[in-house]
């Protein structure tokens, strides 16, 4: 599975909004699904094609975007990334100095692959990595909090579920000795829902599957002015791993996708009726 390169200049992200009333406070993100690569961004790697491809199959969370589809037609909001998280990674703080993982080399722009090898040419500069923040994290950035902002305006809440995978196996820069269950929920404590989380949890080894809080991810997006500090946005992670639904050796989807599918619109029609739950007056 290769780099997709732009050879247009299509959107690097979309809102697909709700097919579905009532139209819930309900975004379901995607941030790391896409493997495309814009074509003025290509020179800038030191990876030829080959290698380029191989990164990717390592990083990108494959047919998350499929698998979060059915949040539309229960009332939420699709926001997701249409560029590879090699690009650009929303999910990172934009400055170098606050984001953890940044010391590797991952920060919101990607300098080092996952084995701590250069993932950018030498001459990448700080300017160039401006260039990349000012035209695609800050954008993405504006339209995702002005989406929350408005639910929080309109409904007094927003939910936000936040849907990621990762694989089997850890890769040289994850901690190899935390547990890697079937499904991961993430959460931070003060955007945590206790009901949603019980319940998710439940349905999840309903399924035969089994879960973990916080392991081997920790965490939920929440956008940087609620973040730590406004418990009306509440967020909640998803995180598969990716043996469930795809052979992660070829990209494939595998015999398991439907069925991961099909607990991921489970998973994500709890969300909506928790979403109504917090947001129709009942509880606050």
């Amino acid at each position: 599975m290769g780099p997709t390169l732009d050879s247009v200049d299509p959107p690097r992200f979309e809102i697909r909004p709700p097919a579905a009333a009532p139209a819930l406070p309900l975004v379901v993100h995607v941030p790391h699904a896409s493997t495309t690569i814009p074509s003025e961004c290509r020179s800038s790697f030191a990876l030829n094609d080959r290698g380029l491809a191989s990164e990717l199959l390592l990083m990108t969370d494959h047919y998350t975007d499929e698998l979060g589809a059915a949040a539309s037609g229960l009332g939420g909001t699709l926001f997701v990334n249409r560029v590879s998280r090699l690009v650009m990674d929303p999910e990172r703080f934009p400055e170098d100095s606050d984001e953890p993982m940044a010391r590797l080399g991952m920060g919101a722009v990607y300098v080092s692959r996952q084995d701590g090898a250069p993932l950018r040419r030498p001459d990448f500069s700080p300017e160039d990595r401006e260039a990349l923040m000012a035209s695609l994290y800050r954008p993405y950035h504006r339209a995702l909090e002005a989406l929350v902002a408005r639910h929080v305006d309109e409904s007094g809440c927003c939910l936000v579920v936040d849907l990621r995978s990762y694989p089997a196996r850890s890769l040289p820069y994850e901690d190899a000795g935390l547990t890697r269950p079937s499904v991961c929920i993430g959460f931070e404590e003060v955007h945590r829902d206790n009901a949603l989380f019980a319940r998710w949890a439940r349905r999840i080894r309903e399924a035969g599957l089994d879960v973990a809080a916080n392991s081997p991810f920790a965490g939920s997006f929440v956008p940087p002015r609620f973040y730590r500090s406004d418990a009306r946005v509440r967020s909640l992670m998803i995180d598969l791993r990716r043996d469930l639904y795809m052979d992660e050796t070829t990209g494939r989807k595998s015999a398991g996708f439907e069925a991961t599918r099909t607990l991921v619109k489970s998973l994500l029609a709890l969300a909506a009726e928790r979403c109504g739950e917090l947001c129709g007056g009942r509880e606050r």
